[in-house]
């Protein structure tokens, strides 16, 4: 689809200012999944593409939206042009989405029999408050949700991840560059093993346990802030137009400069600012801007809507135990805890699997409701504007990944 006006043409990015999502169809109607990946993700790659592949065999059209936190999603799709506020990330992918199942269903006949969505991590966060949109407005009508390892406290997540990236300087800047070669190198072995086999994530997991705790740590800040580099640029492109650089050698500069930037960094310096301004919240500090942008602001919305189920692990290191055992409490047979897992670390075993499965295969409720939001999407427009069926501008905006 389009993207935001102005945003197709700002130089060095010209004519990438689409929003791209990653399609797997299916020749026949059936119930059509979103995944939303974690802090910067792309739509094809990572554990989008994982669980898109295992939920295209069992049936079902995915759909992968990017992270509104990639530089892809920034420059298309977020209103503010710094993206890092959770709502309003979440209005954003909601418009998106909308958008893409208005494309879906006029240019490309998916006729989906109902709509579920799976979160991971940041993507999780901004589920939840997706469920809190559908609920109040019933544009789209999911009719269930699964929200694994959201982070309960951005303070909280925030601050761990700024901590764990101070040990580079622990390391030393050769040892920590070598830990992250290390890493990659086993990263980029497990890629071509057989993703459905359980022993090779077992074998996955041993290599990592060869990293100490500390060194775990420092690698998933290092991975979650990965592609922040590029979206500081964007923002720093929408947002200063008399600093613009003059050609790509000036911009890969600026991209390079980059890399000192943290997720602490770019929350008080680049997207707190732009919630004030456009909020209206130009006392606001950084505490406040994390405390309503956290899933505790809505939690009692969760608890009451039954479409919602929470999966986490009680040792995530990015969420304190006891906010964990508190959702628990809140949510009841909505949430599953397990004891071990990490960040993300046990969505390949068979009861993890087994468990995303099951509630992800049978609607928790409010089927008819996305039948209504069906016809509304039908009624108001064919397709997007700008957007011609069958045409080169499909093209551009699809991935279209044929069941093999």
């Amino acid at each position: 689809m389009p993207g935001l006006a102005g945003r197709n043409e700002l130089p060095t990015l010209e004519g990438r200012g689409n929003l791209s999502v990653a399609f797997y169809p299916q020749s026949r109607p059936a119930p059509l999944l979103f995944i939303l990946p974690g802090i910067g993700s792309s739509a094809y790659a990572g554990l989008g593409t994982y669980f898109a592949e295992l939920f295209q065999q069992q049936g079902f059209h995915i759909v992968v939206m990017p992270s509104p936190m990639s530089w892809s999603f920034g420059l298309a799709a977020s209103r503010s042009g710094a993206p890092g506020f959770a709502p309003d990330d979440a209005r954003d992918l909601y418009d998106a989405m909308q958008r893409t199942l208005t494309v879906l269903e006029a240019c490309h006949k998916v006729e989906p029999t109902r709509i579920a969505l799976m979160g991971a991590s940041l993507g999780a966060l901004e589920g939840a408050y997706l469920s809190v949109l559908d609920a109040d407005e019933q544009m789209i009508g999911i009719d269930t949700y699964l929200l694994v390892n959201p982070p309960l406290d951005l303070n909280y997540a925030l601050k761990r991840v700024d901590e764990w990236n101070a040990l580079s300087e622990k390391f030393g800047r050769a040892a920590s560059m070598k830990l992250v070669d290390r890493a990659l190198a086993i990263v980029d072995a497990f890629s071509t093993e057989d993703h459905s086999d359980p022993a090779v994530f077992t074998r996955f997991a041993a290599e990592l346990a060869k990293f100490s705790t500390e060194e775990i740590r420092f690698l998933l800040a290092k991975a979650l802030q990965l592609s922040l580099p590029e979206l500081v640029y964007v923002t720093q492109l929408i947002h200063d137009p008399a600093h613009r650089p003059a050609n790509m050698r000036e911009a890969r500069r600026r991209i390079e400069a980059a890399n000192t930037v943290t997720l602490l960094d770019y929350a008080e310096r680049m997207a707190l600012p732009r919630w004030r301004e456009e909020g209206g919240q130009s006392q606001a500090d950084f505490k406040e801007f994390a405390r309503r942008g956290s899933l505790a602001t809505i939690r009692d919305r969760l608890r009451r809507n039954l479409r919602v189920y929470v999966a986490h692990n009680a040792d995530d290191p990015l969420t304190a135990r006891q906010s964990i055992l508190e959702l628990k409490k809140t949510l009841g047979d909505h949430m599953v805890v397990f004891p071990h897992g990490g960040h993300l670390g046990n969505l390949w075993y068979p009861d993890n699997k087994e468990l995303v499965r099951r509630i992800l295969a049978t609607p928790a409720g409010g089927a008819e409701k996305r039948l209504d939001a069906q016809a509304l999407r039908r009624g108001r427009s064919s397709a997007p504007s700008g957007v011609r069926c069958y045409d080169k501008a499909i093209a551009a905006t699809f991935t279209l990944l044929r069941r093999r």
